[in-house]
Parts: structure tokens; sequence; C-alpha cells
């Protein structure tokens, strides 16, 4: 069994955590792969994502100690019940991509919109969960669990009160429920239908729904 590296993810990091998502979350995460949109129209999102979590050192990556190769990343952002009230805007644009993938991201878009909403009122900071994932080469070794481990740790260490995670596949579904995550909201994914009501998003993993999970600390 090879032995991994969790460490603190920087922001020079950004290229080859972009380039793990290209060649493994965007072919291996089910909901992604259901939208059937290109990688050139994920990249953006990715990119997003990515430089959005390097703002704060909250984020894992991990690497093998032998060749540096990434396996896994937990990349981590920051939500704040006052910004988020006042905030105007997306957190993704939707202009210029697909029917499919604009109405994947308007469901995604809820996730944080509903938050605060479900969330009990003494929740002030949480720590959000943007992508959480294991190469497949690499999975059933334990790193995820790890990771999340790791992520509470953090967590704790900072004062933040909980962890929220729009999860979208069934194995992390599974993996936060294990941990004492609550769904406060699933959205499912029979409700991303086009205008003549044909479904665009079905995943093949058995996951019927994007969940707000939610964790207090």
């Amino acid at each position: 069994m090879e032995k991994y590296v969790f460490q603190t993810a920087e922001k020079s990091d950004y290229d080859r955590i972009l380039k793990f998502l290209a060649e493994y979350f965007y072919h291996e995460e089910p909901s992604v792969r259901a939208t059937k949109a290109s990688i050139d129209e994920w990249l953006p999102i990715f990119g997003e994502m990515v430089e959005s979590s390097l703002r704060m050192p909250l984020s894992i990556i991990v690497t093998t100690e032998e060749s540096d190769t990434v396996v896994a990343v937990l990349l981590n952002s920051v939500w704040e019940r006052e910004k988020d009230e006042q905030r105007t805007g997306a957190d993704h644009e939707v202009d210029g991509f697909s029917d499919t993938m604009q109405r994947f991201l308007t469901v995604l878009q809820k996730c944080h919109n509903e938050f605060w909403s479900l969330a009990p009122s003494d929740i002030k900071t949480v720590i959000y969960r943007e992508i959480s994932s294991v190469g497949k080469p690499w999975q059933r070794q334990g790193i995820a669990s790890e990771m999340l481990v790791r992520n509470h740790q953090t967590a704790r260490s900072l004062g933040i009160d909980g962890i929220v995670s729009a999860t979208s596949s069934f194995a992390n579904q599974t993996l936060l429920a294990k941990n004492g995550f609550e769904c406060l909201k699933e959205f499912p994914y029979s409700s991303i239908v086009s205008d003549d009501g044909q479904k665009l998003v079905e995943p093949d993993d058995g996951s019927v729904g994007m969940r707000i999970n939610f964790k207090r600390l």
C-alpha cells in the first residue's frame, strides 16, 4: 500500500489541483458526468472553486510520498451569515453555458442561497466543502475519511461553527451521514428538466438529488 502525504493546499498548488480535477473529478463525479458537458465548459467552474478555496489555508491536497502525484483534494471555502445576507449575485455566472449546465448550476446556487434559512440561527460561520475527490486508482484506502477528520480538526481549531456540503454523489452522501452530518434539504435531480419536461441530469451512482448536508461543531 502506498504512503500518502496530507498537506494544507497553497495558492501555488492551483495548477496541479485543476489538473487533478480535469483528469479525475470530471470523469468520476457522477453528477458532473451526468451533465454531459465538455471539460471546456466545466474548467471555468473548477477554476473558480479552486481559486475561492485557496484564499484561506483550509483545503487539503494529498500526494504520494514517493512520486508527489496528486491523488485527492478537499477544497474548502468559508461562508459567513452576515456577509451572505448582504451578498448580491451568484457564486457562478450561468450565462453562456449550455441549458443543462445553467440549470445544474442554479440548483448548486440554491444550496448556498437557502442554507442560512435552514441552519440554526446561532450558526454564524461555516466551512463549505466545495469539492471532495479521491482519484479512482486510490479509492477505498481511507483517504476521504482521513481528509474529513482533518477537516473537522481545522474547523474546530479556528472556532468555526460547523461544516456544510452540497453533496451530490451517493458515496459522499453516505460518508457524511456516517460521520454525523444532517441532510437539511435535498434537491431532486428529477427537477432538473428542460422546458419540455425532459430530465437533463440522471447520475448513474444511485444518488437521487443534491443534498445540503450540515454538521455542527
